[in-house]
């Protein structure tokens, strides 16, 4: 099974390529999983059940099931200020969702699945982490992250970003902000960069030619 990451900015086009790329696999004949960090977090998890009354059967389920369209921006959007103490429960957070990744990983294999599609990944969790907290941040867990197949990084100029349909309301000194911090981490995390700014199509075929799928 190969598990393969997109990371990047709100508004890159993260998951019209994990879309693109989960209906090529699925028209192949192949078993694919889509993963969204932010919606998988144990913190997400457990606002939604407190806001929605959720029983623990319905929360696997939500740890599990991808959003989409509206049903995503009340709980994937990024925010721009936490206190201390909710910085640090993402921290605690982040310290679960990597394990309780690895056991996903195990249940999708004996499942048979051939690809886990993510959506961000845990590396877009440590930049925002970092975003929150003025200062850099490596987990002292980081290693025990498990590394994808292939990982990602879709740039797109944030301008650009600001130009397109529904573009985040969290405005352009936010993107910038976290252009900054992916270009840093990246010498950590060592993403494949993709130019993000052109044609979705275009983009989607070099995804492809480096997944060596042509």
């Amino acid at each position: 099974m190969k598990i393969i990451s997109i990371s990047g900015l709100d508004g890159s086009g993260k998951s019209t390529q994990i879309q693109l790329l989960q209906e090529y696999f699925e028209s192949s004949g192949k078993k694919v999983f889509y993963f969204h960090a932010v919606e998988f977090s144990i913190a997400n998890i457990i606002t939604r059940r407190d806001a929605n009354n959720l029983s623990t059967e319905e929360i696997d389920h939500v740890s599990t099931t991808p959003c989409s369209g509206q049903a995503c921006l009340s709980t994937t959007k990024d925010v721009v200020k936490a206190s201390w103490l909710k910085i640090q429960l993402r921290k605690v957070a982040l310290f679960i969702d990597i394990f309780r990744f690895k056991l996903l990983v195990k249940k999708l294999e004996k499942e048979n699945y051939n690809y886990i599609l993510t959506d961000r990944y845990f590396y877009d969790m440590i930049v925002n982490i970092a975003y929150l907290s003025k200062k850099q941040y490596i987990p002292f867990f980081f290693s025990k992250i498990t590394v994808p197949d292939h990982k990602f990084y879709l740039s797109v100029e944030p301008n650009n970003i600001m130009r397109r349909d529904n573009p985040p309301s969290q405005g352009l000194h936010y993107l910038k902000d976290k252009e900054e911090l992916f270009d840093k981490y990246n010498k950590i995390f060592k993403l494949t960069k993709i130019d993000g700014n052109r044609n979705k199509q275009v983009i989607f075929e070099e995804i492809i030619t480096i997944l060596n799928l042509t």
